[in-house]
């Protein structure tokens, strides 16, 4: 007697079409929704950004980076080397500003907006106060610190919830001739400084507070001396660690050197091996509005920001980015 159940095929038809992914929409950015059968199994229930450490080729580091402008890094990406997706929580920042004082910070050729002409220290100060005071109305728990860099590392203000004590440190800066960028003294600096969070879970236990560092860089040719160290490797590779860079270089006005700011770039990419970090670049030929705009985007949650090639800022339909790119 032959007791198989004829509407097998059927069932085996609509099993493989409620696991389909849905396409990509502006409510689906990512097809977060979507998950096939042998992913379920991997990650269970967990929302986006608790699950498994997700695998190099996912990484959206691998898409090529966008063009050279003040929106993002001008070379592709190089691949990470792994991907650790962390709660996102909006947990205490301990936020480590770091302002190089270069002669080349003290060249006025940015346009200001009255059509002037004014130096990248200048609205370097500004920014950064903005982004303090920001960033300390959204919390109040945050904590910053101002550190220098000439030719040598100097830690002016230690971590502050007060807005007050950093920007009383902030002005009355001078800029010096440099010969070199001293990037390993940074990160002993900011090691001796600072104590790294670890929880028992990463995937799933929030941190008690996350460490990042802000550079403001400004130096045209002059690769950093860094000699990795296991601990900095450590630094580099914790999910709570995160290093954004804005590069202020001199950009289409010195055509012999556009290869070496380009290389700058690529060598703060190297650096990045979570493809957390958010790194851009802006020309000192271009309007000063420019480094607002790159400093205001720096104000999101380390932990809640996308990966920066899938962030979109545009607010109009007309305007969607591609599919690639999630709305933020």
């Amino acid at each position: 007697m032959d007791t198989s159940e004829p509407s097998s095929a059927t069932e085996e038809e609509e099993e493989k079409t409620t696991v389909e992914s849905r396409p990509r929409t502006r409510s689906n950015p990512e097809g977060a929704e979507d998950r096939t059968l042998s992913a379920q199994a991997s990650v269970g229930s967990r929302s986006e950004g608790e699950g498994e450490a997700a695998s190099t080729g996912d990484s959206p580091q691998n898409a090529t980076a966008p063009a050279a402008d003040s929106k993002g890094w001008p070379t592709p990406v190089p691949p990470t080397e792994f991907q650790v997706k962390t709660p996102r929580v909006n947990c205490p920042e301990k936020v480590v500003i770091c302002l190089d004082l270069a002669e080349e910070m003290s060249f006025s050729k940015l346009e200001s907006f009255n059509g002037s002409k004014t130096n990248a220290l200048n609205i370097s100060q500004k920014m950064i106060e903005m982004f303090v005071r920001t960033k300390h109305k959204i919390d109040k728990s945050h904590e910053f610190a101002l550190v220098v860099v000439n030719n040598d590392v100097t830690w002016l203000s230690g971590f502050t919830s007060d807005p007050r004590e950093v920007c009383s440190c902030l002005y009355d800066l001078e800029t010096v001739v440099c010969k070199s960028f001293n990037l390993e003294g940074l990160f002993n600096l900011i090691q001796q400084k600072t104590e790294l969070p670890v929880t028992e879970n990463v995937q799933t236990i929030p941190p008690p507070y996350v460490v990042r560092t802000i550079l403001v860089y400004s130096r045209p040719a002059c690769q950093p001396q860094l000699a990795v160290t296991e601990q900095m490797k450590k630094m580099l590779q914790c999910p709570y660690f995160f290093f954004d860079v804005l590069y202020i270089h001199n950009g289409a006005e010195d055509k012999e050197e556009e290869t070496s700011w380009k290389e700058m770039c690529a060598f703060f990419s190297n650096l990045d091996t979570k493809g957390t970090n958010y790194k851009y670049e802006v020309s000192l030929t271009g309007p000063a509005v420019e480094l607002h705009n790159c400093m205001a985007k720096l104000l999101a949650h380390p932990l809640q920001r996308p990966f920066q090639t899938h962030a979109s800022y545009s607010m109009l339909e007309e305007e969607e980015t591609p599919e690639i790119e999630a709305i933020v």
